[in-house]
């Protein structure tokens, strides 16, 4: 009843009524403003100048009268700090000082405000008066935090005052501190349990804050430890310093944090300098900047880091797998969400592959004056390829139209870049990621564009499996999603979530895009299996493998950090065997007596890259993959990569890697065949060493395998006992491993090149040297010299997947017709 009282009576309080009206209608103008993009300045302008005029008259108002009649409205100093600092953030939208605050900044600002009401009217209650100065303590800090990095902007803020009357936000922080420590002397001297609350939530954020800093610092060390600058330790001169650092890096939220100065998150080195805009480097990254007040101020402390911007972006792309945000965006992407995603999936159980149709609704959060740009990311299975793609302009559906990889890129550039019109680009990226590009994007336009991915089922013992594919996009995990299944030959399947039986299809919807598997028993009817195209069959086979005689030169161990001890010991109980390790390129024997000390050298190392040109001919490596490395995109201008091309084809290296999972680094190496890869258990690689053997896939010209599916696709002449009984997928992924295959040589080969252009434009497939386009008008393409689709497989469908007629075929159709036709007539001619 006490409580009751005070309360009734604070409200009659002169200016608490009027100063509660105002605090709500500011706030609620702050939180508009600060929930509108950057770009629309409409809407900011009128919601933050809205809000700065209100504040500055309340400021003045209510501060004349707190001056003046100290006694009769000190009560009103709380509502003054509170909407002081709405007024201050209202400023940041106009002038951006703290530039993109996270909203933990925001809540504890207002905590802090808000038990200054408890504090300042000396409110008294055993158990609620500490927790208010418990509170009251450790927001402070904040408070303390904005007056130090304001102090630089001081000159500038009092000039501000004369000017406009705005400057006067850069000193509130200031005199607050001030006003608040002043007060908090006067009132907690005689009351000790309140002392102890403010000092004890003083003191808590300050030791988590500095053993957050420490922590952080020692991460700084460890990185800047790999630099050769820092450092007498020997490491390969063919390597560039950020990927001996990656290598040596295992990530974590510290050293994420760490490579993020500058680049997502504001440092500033000195607090007491006037602080500009510095050079983000060469290399675009795509990610919002934060001010985050304790990173920032941690950033202070740490050792600064030994190397460039353009270094951590290349450490983030390889360890924190950031290579979507690396993409070169000509528009921005800010505040696009995906809205609606509808995925098809079409398993072809007969043939061990699926078709996965995926189409996305694009929209953007708010009204904005610019258009946007959107980039989404798949990351395909092995074997696995882009077939189609289409954007609906105007309402309708344009569909892509395969073209080479400059042109492509080239033709989107001029038009998006330019003339700022209606694209999207599907390209392929290393490690077989496709990245597809939609534009223009507004709040009035938003956008639906679909893509297609056929993709082998991987075989494991006796079972076929279907694995969801991984994307990443503008907002994907709030987005509505319909997920629809089909098997086509399969009666029994397995799924990891929980479809539906509804209208002869399953269906699940869910919120998000969920990974998620599907389970079938192995079919061997997929091995009767052949689809017709130009005078060619392309026939399934089972993949033939021979145990071929083979006594290695040496036998590697590609030590990392996802070895275990007791597989060494295993590998090494093969006494007959001497054994090698490489580090820094030299070359060290292990064995029963020093492995243990030999592995401390790669128990940290994160990925290895071997020095294949080292190796003497006819190695064997045995390697155990994870799932991160550079890829040939970050090691481009390095030596190492050049005397990998150049030299370890020749060598004849063999390949055991002993774990399930392949990093983009070994993905290409085996897809470009530098190196004969094999994949099995580590019983099995013993047996092979001990056996002086290796499994040999049966290769030739015109024979593709996909060792995940356990399948080979062969190209025959056509003969009039061909079965034609399978669909147009199966050339499809004929086509892109040929293309994966030869791309050495295509990239040394101008007709070799022209060759398999022309083979990925027969099979509509996105491949290294082919891109998928979409352009607003057909004389888009013809301006930008690029071929519409003619006489070629087109884009896959998820309704249209069986054979392709063949020229004579059409032939035989069209005469048919024609003489039915011709016979219906003279019926009617009869009667």
């Amino acid at each position: 009843m006490e409580t009751t009282e005070k309360t009734n009576y604070f409200y009659r309080q002169p200016g608490v009524k009027s100063s509660i009206v105002i605090t709500i209608l500011s706030t609620i103008m702050l939180i508009i403003a600060l929930n509108s993009d950057e770009n629309n300045f409409k809407m900011l302008e009128f919601f933050a100048f809205f809000t700065i005029v209100v504040e500055l008259a309340f400021g003045v108002i209510v501060t004349y009268h707190v001056l003046k009649y100290k006694e009769k409205y000190k009560h009103l100093l709380p509502f003054l700090f509170l909407n002081w600092f709405i007024g201050c953030f209202s400023t940041n939208v106009f002038i951006n000082i703290f530039e993109n605050l996270p909203i933990w900044v925001y809540v504890t600002t207002f905590v802090f405000c808000f038990t200054n009401f408890a504090i300042y009217s000396n409110y008294k209650h055993k158990y609620a008066s500490p927790l208010f100065y418990l509170i009251n303590g450790s927001t402070f800090l904040l408070i303390i935090y904005y007056s130090v990095y304001l102090i630089p902007f001081a000159p500038y803020s009092f000039i501000g005052i004369i000017a406009l009357g705005l400057g006067f936000y850069g000193i509130v922080p200031l005199i607050v501190t001030v006003v608040h420590v002043l007060t908090i002397i006067k009132a907690i001297p005689n009351q000790r349990p309140n002392l102890i609350a403010f000092s004890t939530g003083f003191i808590l954020p300050s030791v988590s804050f500095i053993i957050f800093t420490v922590l952080l610092n020692n991460e700084s060390k460890k990185i800047n430890a790999f630099s050769t600058t820092n450092s007498f330790e020997e490491t390969s001169i063919d390597l560039p310093t950020y990927i001996v650092i990656s290598q040596n890096l295992n990530p974590n939220f510290f050293n994420e944090i760490i490579l993020k100065k500058d680049l997502v998150y504001i440092a500033s080195e000195n607090f007491f300098e006037f602080r500009g805009f510095g050079d983000f480097g060469t290399k675009q990254y795509n990610e919002r900047k934060t001010h985050n007040p304790i990173i920032n101020l941690a950033y202070v402390f740490c050792e600064p880091l030994n190397i460039s911007k353009d270094d951590r972006i290349n450490i983030l792309k390889s360890n924190f797998d950031k290579r979507l945000e690396t993409e070169e965006q000509l528009w921005s992407g800010t505040d696009l969400f995906t809205k609606n995603i509808k995925e098809d999936v079409k398993i072809f159980a007969d043939h061990r592959l699926a078709y996965t149709e995926i189409t996305m609704d694009i929209a953007c959060a708010e009204k904005t004056w610019g258009q946007k740009e959107a980039i989404y990311s798949f990351q395909l299975p092995e074997g696995a390829v882009a077939t189609s793609l289409s954007l609906w302009v105007n309402g309708v559906e344009r569909k892509g139209v395969l073209t080479t990889k400059e042109k492509a890129e080239k033709a989107y550039k001029q038009i998006v870049g330019v003339e700022a019109r209606d694209p999207s680009l599907m390209q392929w990226k290393e490690g077989n990621r496709v990245v597809v590009r939609v534009f223009p994007i507004s709040y009035e336009l938003p956008r639906t564009f679909k893509c297609g991915f056929t993709t082998p089922l991987q075989v494991d013992k006796n079972k076929m499996i279907y694995e969801s594919l991984d994307i990443k996009g503008p907002n994907i995990n709030a987005a509505k999603t319909i997920s629809r299944l089909q098997v086509v030959g399969s009666s029994t399947i397995k799924t990891s979530k929980n479809f539906e039986l509804k209208e002869k299809f399953q269906i699940n919807e869910s919120i998000g895009l969920e990974s998620w598997n599907a389970e079938m028993p192995l079919n061997v009817k997929t091995y009767s299996k052949s689809f017709v195209w130009k005078n060619k069959v392309y026939e399934i086979n089972e993949i033939e493998t021979t145990k071929s005689q083979f006594t290695p030169s040496e036998i590697i161990l590609d030590l990392n950090s996802n070895w275990k001890l007791d597989e060494i010991e295993s590998l090494l109980s093969n006494n007959n065997q001497k054994y090698y390790v490489i580090r820094d390129d030299e070359k060290q024997e292990i064995n029963n007596q020093n492995y243990k000390i030999v592995f401390e050298k790669f128990e940290n190392l994160s990925y290895s890259l071997l020095p294949f040109y080292n190796l003497k001919e006819k190695s064997l490596v045995v390697t155990k993959c994870g799932m991160m490395s550079a890829n040939f995109e970050e090691l481009a201008t390095s030596k190492y990569l050049k005397k990998v091309k150049t030299t370890t084809k020749n060598k004849k290296i063999k390949v055991i890697n002993i774990s399930d999972n392949l990093n983009p680094f070994w993905q290409t190496v085996k897809e470009q065949k530098y190196i004969t890869y094999a994949k099995m258990d580590l019983k099995n690689c013993i047996n092979t060493i001990q056996t002086h053997s290796f499994p040999i896939n049966k290769s030739a010209e015109n024979l593709i395998n996909i060792e995940s599916a356990n399948i080979s696709i062969q190209e025959n002449d056509l003969t009039t006992e061909t079965e034609k009984n399978g669909n147009n997928h199966i050339f499809r992924m004929y086509a892109f491993n040929k293309v994966l295959e030869e791309q050495v040589k295509i990239q040394s080969d101008t007709t070799a090149q022209n060759q398999f252009v022309s083979l990925a434009k027969e099979a509509n497939i996105v491949t290294p040297i082919s891109s998928l386009l979409v352009l607003e008008t057909d004389e888009d393409y013809e301006k930008n010299g690029i071929e519409k689709n003619v006489n070629t497989l087109g884009n896959a469908s998820i309704k249209n997947d069986g054979a392709v007629p063949e020229p004579h075929e059409w032939a035989l159709i069209f005469l048919a017709l024609g003489m039915l036709f011709f016979y219906y007539k003279n019926q009617r001619k009869t009667a």
